[in-house]
């Protein structure tokens, strides 16, 4: 992998990850909004995983989250290469950088998240709609990386 591609992603991933801790910081600073009654921004500690559901304790969630971080910074160094050998063969490498940005997203909400259990011993969220969980943009960033891996891997293995 060039180190051009590692700067420009290592600088995504810090853009990303200061977005999120920057808007959680004005939450437990004691802002709130209410658009109206489907869409507030309210403060809401989330000691659980997704949706709140609690399955283990404070370290544990660290540990998961320290080594889902390194395997995907990991899986994205070994992917690449073997994207790089291929990438020529390519007639859309559009779907490799899609590929690369569905990763940075993951590992940007993933970083996002354990700084807040580092923080707090649990996640600041902070966006409520309706009746849906309260999130924040770690778990967006997560939930669209997801989204977006499994389409653009699934085209990727099509062609490699």
């Amino acid at each position: 992998m060039k180190i051009y591609y590692l700067l420009l992603y290592l600088i995504v991933v810090l853009f990303l990850v200061f977005l999120d801790q920057y808007t959680k910081t004005l939450f437990v600073k004691g802002y709130t909004l209410k658009l109206n009654e489907y869409i507030k921004f309210i403060l809401v500690y989330n000691e659980g995983s997704a949706f709140g559901i609690k399955l283990f304790n404070n370290e544990t969630y660290l540990l998961i989250g320290s080594i889902v971080a390194l395997f995907l910074i990991y899986f994205m160094i070994i992917y690449n290469k073997k994207l790089n050998n291929l990438i020529n063969k390519l007639q859309n490498r559009s779907i490799v950088y899609l590929f690369n940005f569905s990763v940075l997203l993951i590992l940007s909400g993933t970083i996002g998240n354990l700084i807040d259990r580092l923080k707090y011993s649990k996640v600041v969220d902070w966006i409520s709609i309706w009746n849906f969980p309260v999130f924040n943009f770690a778990d967006s960033y997560i939930s669209i990386g997801v989204a977006i891996f499994i389409y653009s891997y699934w085209k990727l293995e099509k062609v490699l």
